[in-house]
């Protein structure tokens, strides 16, 4: 009987922990803060409308791998920019098309990552999983921008040298 009951208990605590729904905050002062004394990586969405998160995260098992990730592993802020408050937020991240996504480092100084526009879900639960190892040191941002470097000739230099 007791073996049963423990059965039972088990499986709802494993399932729980699969269906996981991250708890999304609209402050993104308050979660920053909230980031920093848990030690957790900040994840802020930038989206549109009251359903931006899902537009994000998608559907599937995916989904919830991210919703598992985001839930157990980070502090999650929705900064919804179809308001004025969340555009004047993203353009301070460098958002301007509306739709994105930023992670912290675990002290919340630095940005580890920078996105701008649509993730694939595949893309975001990689990213997730990155930034959540507790050994991960974050010394730059990275992000979804090609940089191109080209190099010109000198001014005043001709083709055949100098």
């Amino acid at each position: 009987m007791n073996t049963s009951i423990l059965t039972v208990v088990l499986s709802g605590v494993l399932l729980a922990g699969q269906n996981a729904a991250p708890t999304w905050q609209t402050s993104y002062s308050q979660a920053h803060q909230q980031g920093m004394q848990l030690k957790k990586p900040l994840v802020v969405v930038f989206g549109s409308g009251a359903n931006g998160t899902a537009k994000m995260i998608g559907e599937g098992a995916t989904a919830a791998e991210a919703n598992q990730l985001l839930a157990g592993k980070y502090v999650c802020v929705y900064i919804d920019t179809a308001s004025d408050a969340g555009k004047k937020l993203a353009a301070s991240f460098e958002i301007t098309g509306g739709v994105g996504v930023v992670i912290s480092d675990r002290g919340g100084s630095l940005q580890a990552f920078w996105h701008q526009g649509d993730m694939t879900s595949q893309q975001l639960v990689r990213s997730l999983q990155k930034y959540s190892e507790t050994e991960r040191v974050i010394r730059t941002t990275e992000n979804n921008s090609t940089i191109r470097s080209s190099f010109y000739q000198p001014s005043g230099v001709s083709e055949g040298g100098i």
